[in-house]
């Protein structure tokens, strides 16, 4: 006579492969780089705002000791108005970018990844440019060309001439800090601890109970 024993049996799930079990801290530093630096662009964009009105008060009193004419005037005070309201929204614009980047970066998609490579080389080509025009705004040493026009050129250093002084320290201090940002950012994503958390594979969806295997029998 045999007599079979039964056990409980657990359900078998197939076994998908392990995630990282967590995020390294170089790619949670990238992430808050990108967050800083998109601030930064918001700063900057409310500085650009807040500078028309002071700049443009300036420009009005040293473009008539100058001796400008009104016409002139009128455009110059438009081309800053322009410059300044676009230059704002191009920061504006930069700092969301930055912003979706550093969430990609912080979910590890891999596109996030080579997307912000790319943002980081771009920034320090535009970030380089802003220290050229910072040091020469602050040394006074800005060619300014009047297309033969004694007045617009008078106006037009004029124009270069209104804006405080304290806009070149702060514009090259800012472009400096956000050349330091991206390539430590860009540096961050390629060291190994980040290879590995966005070379990672996600653990596939639990599948259905595999059948349970029967227990061996005693006799």
């Amino acid at each position: 006579m045999s007599q079979s024993a039964s056990f409980p049996v657990e359900p078998v799930s197939p076994a998908g492969p392990r995630a990282l079990a967590g995020r390294p801290a170089v790619v949670t530093a990238a992430a808050a780089i990108l967050a800083l630096l998109a601030l930064l662009n918001l700063v900057n964009a409310l500085l650009h705002l807040a500078a028309i009105s002071s700049v443009l008060n300036r420009f009005r009193v040293r473009a008539v000791l100058a001796g400008v004419n009104p016409a002139d005037m009128g455009a110059l005070e438009t081309s800053l108005k322009v410059g300044l309201l676009v230059g704002a929204l191009i920061l504006v614009v930069a700092a969301i970018i930055l912003l979706a980047l550093a969430w990609g970066v912080w979910q590890g998609n891999r596109v996030a990844r080579i997307l912000t490579w790319i943002a980081c080389g771009l920034g320090i080509l535009l970030a380089c440019c802003g220290i050229s025009g910072a040091a020469s705004l602050g040394s006074g040493n800005v060619t300014v060309q009047g297309g033969g026009d004694p007045s617009v050129t008078r106006g037009a250093q004029a124009l270069v001439d209104s804006f405080p002084g304290w806009w070149a320290g702060l514009t090259g201090l800012s472009s400096a800090a956000q050349v330091l940002g991206y390539i430590a950012t860009a540096v961050l994503l390629a060291l190994p601890a980040a290879n590995e958390f966005f070379s990672r594979t996600r653990s596939l969806p639990p599948g259905p109970d595999t059948p349970a295997v029967p227990p061996p029998t005693t006799a």
